[in-house]
């Protein structure tokens, strides 16, 4: 089955316990500033943990989620969610900030942001977000918390918690998923005692981080009453959702007061150039249809699809993203006569537009077209030689077609231009595999688990590509100096456990 629509085979846990928990530390760990500019905190921040030692902490917290949390395993949904997520930083100065965006593969509407800037984003808050401003006005709101270091900042202002607890709340952050009720258990015995002056600084933290998104949105052309409206939205939901509350109102808590001050700051902005943006994006739009196909339950496909042909014929004018939806929804039904003709029509409409290609690729593979995808990614790929999915969608299609060296090939630039992506490890090496490079395909399976915390089966991996002939002594050299840092790093891990 091609890469871009592979569900995880890792168990999947209740998402809501980490997204809570991330909140939950923010929210009772957080440290006051009433500054109308953003405040001094590159010293204060880094006084209290290291640059290397965040960026530790957030691999930990990305195994953690890789290993609990379903997420979205398709490269066009995540470079949309990436692109938009950067379009926005580059607004502000993210004082050296690294930033990771990825999506969640729950129905909640939730968003989160993690250590070493590390940010969630829920399939459900891209699909019920109002407008593409509302999406954006959420994302904003966690670049917000990263770029103001909340996380960070908050063990300033709990000297009066042991390390043993700080550490117990870091662990409901990174393991509650997996187990509901102890995350829910370390979190009560914590936050116990916790003073109404704490709870205020949770406040203080949401508010600078409305303020700066809005500020970022406005910079980025969106409406900065953007976020206003997303409130006003969850508002509604929760009072006709009975015990459904939206899962972003239990880290963020929504008031009327926290509404008219976004009104109030969204005003006081000068003119920006959002009057020009449209309301949401053809891209927003695509990407919006593409995940709700990609989750849609067979059962109740074929009827849905019916009514949106129906429907589509009654316009009078193109409906593009409703068009690309009922091709994806073909295709998903295997009826892919009809889902090609629409697709090569959307392409005459815009053969720049890579979501069409992609899916127009998707449905010959389906359909056991392998030469004909080859030959529209390779293509498009002369365009776009850089594109990571359209790469990578034809790294698969070759691997299909038994060309296990060209994929490899294909591979090689991506796999050093995004070292953190696991999946493509895993790609990577399945075409070593069949190319014949067992040595190859045991180091990428190694850099795979590193990437998922299993440090042990990373080890072993490593321990094998020695064992394969043929391996030169450059090879081999590194592949030792790799194991000699993996096993250290198990050293130290142990080391940490034992101590009080």
């Amino acid at each position: 089955m091609p890469l871009f629509i592979r569900q995880s085979s890792r168990a999947t846990f209740q998402t809501c316990c980490l997204a809570t928990a991330v909140g939950l530390f923010i929210a009772v760990l957080s440290l006051p500033t009433h500054a109308d500019n953003l405040p001094d905190i590159g010293n204060s921040a880094d006084s209290l943990i290291s640059p290397e030692d965040e960026k530790m902490l957030g691999r930990e917290f990305m195994r953690s989620v890789r290993r609990s949390l379903k997420l979205v395993d398709d490269p066009i949904s995540t470079e949309y969610i990436r692109d938009l997520g950067e379009s926005l930083a580059s607004q502000i100065d993210t004082r050296g900030q690294t930033l990771n965006f990825f999506i969640v593969d729950d129905n909640t509407i939730n968003a989160f942001a993690g250590p070493a800037g590390h940010i969630g984003i829920h399939s459900g808050l891209i699909n019920e977000a109002g407008t593409e401003g509302e999406l954006a006005s959420v994302v904003a709101h966690e670049i917000a918390h990263v770029i103001q270091r909340h996380l960070v900042r908050s063990f300033e202002s709990s000297k009066n918690l042991s390390i043993a607890a700080m550490a117990a709340i870091m662990a409901a952050i990174l393991l509650g998923s997996g187990n509901g009720q102890i995350g829910e258990a370390v979190l009560a015995s914590t936050i116990a005692g916790t003073t109404q002056r704490q709870l205020s600084f949770s406040r203080t933290n949401e508010q600078e981080a409305d303020r700066v998104g809005i500020d970022m949105l406005a910079s980025a052309g969106f409406n900065p009453n953007s976020m206003a409206d997303f409130f006003e939205t969850l508002q509604y939901k929760s009072r006709f959702s009975g015990h459904n509350v939206p899962e972003f109102l239990l880290t963020h808590p929504v008031t009327t007061t926290r509404i008219a001050d976004s009104r109030g700051r969204a005003a006081s902005l000068l003119p920006t150039n959002h009057s020009n943006r449209p309301l949401n994006s053809i891209r927003y739009q695509l990407i919006r249809a593409r995940l709700q196909v990609l989750n849609h339950r067979q059962p109740e496909l074929e009827t849905s699809t019916a009514i949106l042909a129906a429907n589509l014929k009654k316009r009078e004018t193109p409906d593009f993203p409703g068009q690309y939806e009922l091709a994806l929804r073909y295709s998903k039904l295997g009826k892919h006569t009809k889902a090609q003709d629409l697709l090569e029509n959307l392409i005459k409409t815009d053969r720049l537009r890579i979501v069409y290609v992609i899916a127009l690729a998707q449905n010959d593979i389906k359909a056991l077209r392998y030469a004909s995808a080859i030959n529209i990614l390779a293509e498009t790929l002369r365009l776009y030689p850089e594109n990571l999915p359209l790469t990578w969608l034809y790294a698969d299609v070759l691997l299909l077609d038994g060309q296990a060296k060209n994929a490899m090939q294909a591979l090689q630039q991506q796999i050093r231009s995004h070292p953190d992506t696991p999946e493509i490890y895993k790609t990577f090496a399945m075409a070593a595999q069949q190319a014949g490079f067992a040595g190859d395909a045991y180091e990428s399976l190694a850099n795979y688990y590193y990437e998922y915390g299993e440090i042990n089966t990373s080890i072993k991996h490593l321990e094998e590509a020695l064992q394969q002939p043929n391996i030169d002594e450059y090879r081999a050299l590194k592949f030792k100096a790799r194991l000699k840092e993996l096993k250290q790093e198990v050293v130290n891990k142990h080391a940490t456990k034992k101590k009080p």
